[in-house]
């Protein structure tokens, strides 16, 4: 399955998430290449929009390969062929990481703060799984502020991110799972990065978006 671009993608997803509709539902988005169909997501289900404060972590030879990911409270979840790396050099790539998102999330919490997940239904988005290594990190943080559900949505992922889904989520909605999966881009004919600018501008028009659950509560 080819998807025009990340709207497209979330377009799509929408008519699965649909089930999901809830009073106190949450979408959260991994950055930054997730907030776009987050937004979109967010605005049609009638629920606020957050961000999940994790970030792949990649050797600078390598980029597209994950070592691991981070989440915002410093906790690392290192890929199972990565442990023989030099534990200094996995370090230093992680602290990396983590200076990127806490410097990251920092600014994007400006635009819009960080809400409680206890007791909530979530769904955790992303435009693609490859690894899952970051969408582990994502749920394993979301599961610790004890939503009560867990969703991971995604697009596509190939057939080990959608393993790492079904078992850290208590529900997976997943567009494709293809035999070959090299990269999440080759799933996309437009596929651009998501810059920071970019992600505090959808934030900032989420934070002016009146929710579903408070439009009922005033009348």
């Amino acid at each position: 399955m080819i998807f025009r671009d990340r709207q497209h993608a979330a377009t799509l997803l929408l008519e699965r998430l649909r089930n999901y509709i809830h009073v106190d539902l949450v979408v959260l988005a991994i950055p930054r290449g997730a907030v776009p169909m987050g937004a979109l997501l967010a605005r049609a289900l009638g629920c606020p929009l957050n961000l999940v404060p994790v970030r792949k972590v990649a050797s600078p030879l390598a980029p597209e390969f994950a070592l691991g990911a981070a989440d915002i409270e410093g906790n690392f979840y290192p890929e199972d062929d990565v442990l023989e790396l030099p534990q200094e050099q996995l370090r230093l790539w992680f602290k990396k990481s983590l200076d990127t998102i806490r410097h990251r999330d920092f600014r994007w919490r400006q635009a819009l703060p960080r809400e409680s997940l206890k007791g909530r239904h979530v769904i955790v988005v992303d435009d693609g799984v490859a690894t899952g290594a970051t969408m582990r990190a994502a749920l394993m943080w979301a599961r610790r502020k004890q939503p009560a559900q867990i969703i991971a949505a995604a697009p596509v992922a190939s057939r080990e991110g959608a393993s790492v889904m079904r078992r850290f989520a208590d529900h997976v909605e997943c567009l494709d799972v293809p035999v070959h999966f090299a990269a999440v881009g080759e799933f996309y004919s437009h596929f651009e990065e998501v810059s920071d600018d970019e992600v505090c501008r959808i934030l900032q028009s989420m934070a002016k978006i009146p929710r579903m659950n408070e439009i009922t509560q005033t009348d």
